[in-house]
């Protein structure tokens, strides 16, 4: 199929509208869009960012007891409905990259990855709550800052290759 005959599955919200992907014609499962999923990325790791640093600079706001819901439930929302219509971030990242080329991959792969996304924001929640040493804390953000940064930067998803390792499936790299 040509580029721009599959420019025209590029949509802002699924069909049906609780869809986990769209379907794309000679596709047998739901896919889901790369750029949009990178860009969604990128987003997250500007939030991982800024709540790193003002845990340092004004650790007395304690951003994560904000910060933590949001992404468990952003998270959540991405792997049981895709990037839209549900998840603050994935909307955003998809009106981002509407005018981008859309990259289709397989969404069993991200959904296992955006699971994982949303334990790793249960953990530093708990952390937070349980009142644990920064450095627990701060590990933990940082393998989250790390995760996203190689996603949106590079497009490698971590949650995607132990998919892949694990379940011996298609992976998510880019073509």
């Amino acid at each position: 199929m040509r580029a721009d005959e599959l420019k025209q599955y590029h949509t802002f919200l699924t069909t049906p509208i609780l869809a986990m992907g769209q379907s794309i014609p000679g596709e047998s499962d739901l896919r889901i869009n790369e750029t949009a999923t990178r860009a969604r990325a990128g987003l997250l790791n500007v939030l991982s960012a800024v709540t790193m640093v003002i845990l340092l600079v004004r650790p007395e706001w304690d951003p994560v007891i904000y910060v933590g819901p949001y992404v468990i439930f952003d998270m959540l929302m991405a792997a049981m409905f895709g990037l839209t219509p549900l998840s603050p971030s994935g909307l955003l990242g998809t009106a981002m990259t509407m005018r981008s080329k859309a990259i289709w991959k397989p969404i069993k792969p991200k959904r296992f990855a955006w699971s994982l996304g949303a334990i790793m924001g249960i953990t530093c929640l708990t952390f937070r709550l349980l009142e644990m040493p920064d450095i627990w804390l701060f590990a933990v953000l940082g393998i989250c800052f790390m995760l996203t940064w190689l996603e949106a930067v590079l497009g490698f998803c971590v949650g995607c290759w132990m998919h892949a390792k694990m379940f011996g499936c298609e992976t998510c790299a880019l073509d």
